[in-house]
């Protein structure tokens, strides 16, 4: 891929929903290398609102009019998860690189078109698995990935939003509608970043998936708690939770080696700024446990960094476009046992 250098990367964000608001429109203006040129939505006044509120130059009038605008160098796709195909592939074969909220997409057959027209277009994809930025998860896998404590054997981890007061702001009414959302509620909105998550951490490909929930039929079709259980290549075992019901969850992801643990506290989240991580191993005598140091910087501003980056040189995202086909194949999996109430095989297959 020819590159000329960038080193400023500008932006044209497409949806202005809260999590645009709160976290990825912010996280823009917080980047070193990034700039927020313009904003779409349906609602141009909508559009033009927030592009007051963060320092954009434009609000679009149309999508194509966002997609034509040669000052964009980057698409951040953050509309409902049914249209993330659609605007990813339009922005994709505009010439944009792209990065897409997760999940990526409502589908394998919808993602895998999303890879070949990456390809087709020699532009990066990438996934908004924020998690993969954040310091003391990457510590944690970097340390079970080198064997340093063994070969892992079991992971488990949590990821529970609940707010005792009403949020800053309202969900859009999208996220209650299946189609929109993909076939999941909780699932969709917090555990595909824990099925992004468990393969980072565990280094290898999900192979089958045994899924249930207080949802997946007819009188409600949207779950609000899921559990998950995970069989990995090589015989590794997982299992996670999200959900938005219960409080004063722990939001930890703790992987089991064979000579020792790995504990990332408090990390499973959006909020950025926290986490620690310990490794405990055996002793002659009992065992011991060391507190790993790693910064909690704003975890969204690295990613948008680093897609910019990633942009600049011609290397690899670190959430890249397979990254996010093996994530949704593994979602199509875990909806089908929730509907069949069984185990389920992940059909892996490149685009």
């Amino acid at each position: 891929m020819m590159r000329r250098m960038i080193e400023n990367i500008r932006w044209a964000l497409l949806g202005t929903g809260r999590h645009p608001e709160m976290r990825i429109a912010p996280a823009m203006t917080a980047a070193s290398n990034a700039s927020l040129r313009g904003v779409w939505t349906r609602d141009r006044d909508r559009a033009a609102a927030f592009a007051g509120r963060h320092g954009a130059e434009i609000a679009y009038r149309s999508l194509d009019e966002a997609l034509a605008d040669v000052a964009v160098d980057a698409v951040f796709v953050a509309t409902p998860n049914n249209l993330h195909a659609e605007h990813t592939i339009r922005a994709l074969l505009a010439g944009k690189h792209v990065l897409v909220e997760k999940p990526m997409a409502v589908s394998a057959v919808e993602a895998r078109a999303m890879v070949a027209a990456a390809r087709e277009a020699d532009r990066i994809l990438g996934v908004g698995y924020h998690m993969r930025h954040h310091a003391v998860l990457a510590e944690a896998a970097r340390i079970v990935l080198s064997g340093e404590v063994g070969e892992p054997i079991y992971a488990t981890a949590s990821f529970v939003l609940h707010s005792f007061a009403p949020p800053s702001m309202p969900n859009s009414p999208w996220k209650s509608d299946p189609a929109a959302m993909g076939g999941g509620g909780a699932l969709m909105g917090m555990g595909v970043h824990v099925v992004d998550l468990l393969r980072t951490l565990i280094g290898r490909e999900i192979r089958a998936v045994t899924a249930m929930s207080d949802g997946q039929r007819d009188e409600r079709p949207l779950d609000r708690l899921a559990q998950v259980c995970f069989e990995f290549d090589g015989g590794v075992e997982a299992h996670f939770v999200c959900s938005g019901r219960y409080p004063f969850a722990r939001n930890d992801a703790v992987i089991y080696c064979a000579s020792g643990r790995v504990l990332a506290k408090d990390s499973v989240d959006m909020n950025p700024g926290h986490g620690s991580l310990e490794v405990m191993t055996p002793t002659s005598d009992g065992h011991a446990v060391r507190f790993v140091e790693a910064p909690v910087a704003n975890h969204f501003t690295v990613e948008i960094e680093a897609f910019g980056n990633a942009v600049a040189s011609g290397q690899r995202f670190r959430a890249d476009g397979t990254d996010g086909l093996r994530a949704v194949e593994a979602t199509d999996a875990i909806i089908a046992s929730l509907w069949q109430a069984k185990r389920m095989e992940v059909e892996r297959r490149d685009a």
